[in-house]
């Protein structure tokens, strides 16, 4: 037997049960005893809504109330890729974070669409505020919601005009951490790793407050050696090592290029953290071959989607009305890949 497509209305249900829409409409929705209406009605109504599979469209009914109780999640970077683990870790934290405030959560993953069409989604009333990823300063959907009247979260960036609320790790003091944890064992000289593109965004900002903080301490992170990854590749720790006065630290923008840096070491011989120190930023461990778990910057993801969500179910319920941006602390791990210059009796 082939089953039935499509939802089964409330005409149909009214059908079934032999009386009219209203009458169908009062019993399902709880109204039937201040209405008087009788006890066989009631009884009919309900198994026909039983038999039909018949189930309210929440949607309008949301619409008529003014709440959804659901909430956006648009990711700027406008891509998703395979066993990306902060996405998978942060948008997990925003699930259970949703959750504990009575939302679900809508995610929209079709980045195909014009910036005014995929406005007219988001704002569409489908949802009752947006949680929105790491937008770039020129991102063309900022203009658009700075002027509609969806209630908006930024993650991982702040609005430049100071219209749209945000919450973001602290990455000055991360940054300020490492230095200061480089310099504490011993090192003076630094090396830096990053990625270029947009995609890589946060690559460079983070090199250079590295770079700043080092210079304020009496080390260096000289710009010839901020290296791009892919333009070098695994040849890139050959080529510092070649150095007549080489790294003894390298910091990677970000942890999935410190567990490769660190495959890197473990091919070539590299001792870690015997003859370099590691660190990356994120606090995660990505899958590799290496034994070692990397130096750090952790960021808690289920302290920074907590406070998201929070901030933005305070918009949506008029609690909070004024510009908000919110720093999440960091904190520095030393893992297995951070240690003094020379520690463990390599010289």
């Amino acid at each position: 037997m082939s089953r039935r497509r499509g939802r089964a209305t409330l005409d149909e249900v009214a059908r079934r049960a032999g009386v009219s829409r209203t009458t169908a409409s009062l019993v399902l929705s709880g109204k039937a005893t201040t209405h008087r209406i009788s006890e066989e009605t009631h009884r009919r109504v309900k198994e026909a809504a039983q038999e039909l599979d018949y189930s309210p469209n929440l949607l309008v009914r949301s619409i008529q109330r003014g709440r959804t109780h659901v909430l956006s999640f648009f990711n700027a970077f406008r891509l998703r890729t395979v066993n990306d683990l902060y996405m998978d870790s942060l948008s997990t934290a925003i699930e259970r974070a949703a959750g504990k405030l009575g939302y679900d959560v809508l995610v929209h993953c079709d980045f195909s669409r014009p910036p005014e069409e995929t406005y007219r989604f988001l704002n569409g009333g489908r949802a009752d505020g947006l949680l929105l990823f790491a937008p770039l300063p020129d991102d063309p959907l900022l203009p658009l919601l700075r002027r509609s009247r969806l209630p908006v979260v930024l993650i991982n960036a702040r609005d430049s005009e100071g219209v749209l609320p945000s919450v973001r790790d602290d990455v000055h003091s991360g940054m300020r951490q490492v230095a200061e944890a480089l310099v504490a064992l011993g090192h003076r000289h630094v090396a830096a790793i990053v990625e270029e593109g947009s995609d890589f965004r946060d690559a460079m900002p983070r090199a250079r407050l590295l770079q700043q903080y080092l210079r304020v301490l009496g080390a260096e992170l000289h710009d010839h050696r901020i290296l791009s990854y892919w333009s070098a590749g695994p040849a890139l720790l050959v080529n510092l090592l070649a150095d007549p006065q080489p790294p003894t630290a390298i910091f990677c923008w970000r942890d999935w290029l410190a567990y490769r840096l660190l495959e890197d070491c473990d091919s070539l011989g590299v001792p870690v953290p015997e003859q370099i120190s590691v660190v990356g930023y994120d606090g995660l461990h990505w899958p590799a071959t290496t034994r070692h778990i990397a130096g750090s910057v952790h960021v808690d993801l289920d302290a920074l989607a907590e406070a998201a969500v929070t901030l933005l179910h305070r918009y949506i319920t008029g609690d909070e009305e004024a510009y908000a941006d919110v720093t999440i602390p960091v904190q520095l791990h030393h893992g297995t890949t951070l240690d003094a210059p020379g520690a463990s009796g390599w010289r």
